[in-house]
């Protein structure tokens, strides 16, 4: 029932198992404030606080860091998954045991064009609407989802629903009697391998270029990605930022929550974005932003206590 062969496979290059996990029955995943004795849970602490939580909880599974010292009471009756990164074995377990999988297939609600080009094991849910479009292999596409003709999709590529894909973007120019009409969007997105995009996320076409989500970028729900934004591997980008036209984001950014990026900037390979965050300038590589506008951190800091120490001098 527990795949306990499998389980260690899974696992093998990444962590030790201290007990036999064999002789324990568990059969859900829990925090540790939750867990009782058929839970398996992790620790993210070490040394003498992750003993302390060991002992203390009713979990006999539990995935902890190797940076520990090990004896028979702590062991007895319990399994440890010793590891360098217990957060992310944990994660393998539970994925692999309690993680509901979509059923690949189309649902009979979906609308799909003819012409769209559909790869192999893929999930398409209820009242999806796919254009004329490209869908790699083993993708997911939640209910609700409408996808246009413009889009290519990599494989492996997770859409929530809710998601709007290619829709023309915000894009006008004034007439000569100061009247706003439209300025072209024929452009398209594209979408690479092992992306994540959450409910209700819009990502726009690029109005005479390209949009694009690189490969293992993450995106969290209710975001705006507007026209002929690049974003690069691996970014993280929390729920509600706003990404305005033209940006150039590199790859391993974090963008914290409700941040906003103006239109045609630049954010450097490696930066920190925190929550709330205002860009009004380009961000080079490597920094870690705050404010409104935003700055540096380590200035934001420093302004702030000696706006205190002014304060308390009065």
């Amino acid at each position: 029932m527990y795949y306990y062969d499998d389980i260690k496979t899974l696992v093998n290059n990444d962590a030790v198992f201290v007990g036999d996990i064999t002789k324990i029955e568990f059969n859900k995943a829990k925090n540790l404030n939750e867990a009782d004795e058929y839970s398996i849970v992790w620790i993210k602490n070490s040394g003498e606080d992750a003993l302390r939580q060991i002992l203390k909880t009713r979990a006999r599974v539990i995935v902890c860091t190797n940076n520990i010292e090990l004896d028979n009471n702590i062991t007895d009756g319990k399994c440890l998954i010793l590891t360098n990164n217990p957060k992310y074995v944990y994660a393998k377990i539970v994925n692999f045991l309690f993680v509901t999988k979509e059923q690949i297939g189309i649902h009979q609600s979906a609308i799909i064009d003819k012409n769209a080009k559909i790869g192999k094991n893929v999930c398409i849910g209820a009242y999806s609407i796919i254009g004329s479009c490209v869908i790699g292999d083993n993708s997911i596409i939640q209910e609700n989802v409408i996808i246009r003709d413009c889009v290519r999709i990599g494989n492996k590529v997770f859409i929530k629903s809710g998601a709007i894909i290619g829709n023309p973007g915000f894009g006008f120019v004034k007439n000569e009697k100061s009247e706003w009409g439209k300025f072209p969007q024929i452009g398209n997105v594209i979408i690479e391998d092992n992306v994540e995009i959450g409910s209700n996320v819009c990502i726009d076409r690029g109005a005479l270029s390209t949009t694009i989500i690189s490969s293992g970028t993450k995106i969290d729900n209710l975001t705006q990605i507007a026209h002929n934004v690049k974003i690069g591997k691996n970014c993280i980008i929390a729920g509600n930022v706003s990404i305005a036209g033209s940006c150039n984001i590199g790859d391993n950014v974090w963008i914290g929550p409700s941040a906003t990026i103006n239109n045609g900037l630049t954010i450097g390979s490696n930066s920190f974005i925190s929550l709330g965050s205002v860009i009004i300038n380009n961000v080079p590589p490597n920094s870690d932003v705050i404010g409104y506008p935003a700055e540096s951190k380590e200035l934001f800091v420093r302004k702030r206590l000696a706006l205190v120490k002014l304060i308390k001098r009065k």
